[in-house]
């Protein structure tokens, strides 16, 4: 069974901020040929709290088995407090837009 090996820095920066960015790095996590992907996080200097949703999401739809390597603590931590939010109680309601007279 062939792996991947893809370094989060090179492929996109070391600073993750963007959900963008997400789409772009699974972009190419699914065009790989190997089932077995690891993303090296080593050098990555900070992450955004909506990168590390986006990220875990996709990750978990995905068809890849995907493991990290060489997680800063600090990265290791938004991905903490990710995964013990609790979901949202919000409900979405769609409406009719209202008609505007002239």
């Amino acid at each position: 069974m062939n792996s991947s090996i893809i370094n989060i820095v090179e492929f996109l920066a070391e600073d993750l901020a963007l959900r963008q960015n997400v789409t772009r790095l699974f972009k190419r996590l699914e065009s790989d040929s190997n089932t077995n992907i690891t993303l090296s996080f080593k050098n990555v200097k900070s992450i955004s709290r909506s990168f590390a949703h986006e990220y875990l999401t996709r990750k978990k739809t995905s068809k890849k088995k995907i493991t990290e390597t060489d997680m800063p603590v600090n990265v290791r931590k938004m991905f903490d407090v990710v995964n013990k939010a609790k979901p949202s109680k919000r409900t979405y309601i769609e409406q009719e837009p209202e008609a505007i007279w002239a």
